[in-house]
């Protein structure tokens, strides 16, 4: 019987992350209220940018930041090598030959 790993999860009081960004009292925000920036609008000249902060996910793999998994085209480019393999050995060695 195979059991997974397991992994060690923590939780802190703030699960969400969410403190800092109500923290008014941050160097940065305070200097771009400074600049003329005000809490709730974009950065840009037509205050086109995001409103919210980036938001954190928890990555729990071993793959490279963007990778994906998909065995799908792993398999047909691998049958594929395989029937040309096929087709290479049936033409050096002769298919109908004895």
């Amino acid at each position: 019987l195979l059991v997974p790993a397991r992994r060690k999860q923590k939780w802190s009081v703030d699960p969400r992350n969410s403190a800092w960004s109500k923290d008014d009292s941050k160097f940065g925000q305070k200097m771009l209220e400074k600049m003329g920036w005000s809490k709730g609008k974009g950065l840009g000249a037509q205050e086109q940018g995001n409103p919210e902060h980036i938001r954190v996910k928890v990555k729990n793999n071993t793959l490279g930041l963007g990778a994906t998994i998909n065995h799908e085209d792993n398999w047909i480019a691998h049958q594929d090598d395989f029937n040309q393999l096929l087709a290479e050995l049936n033409d050096c060695h002769g298919q109908g030959e004895t």
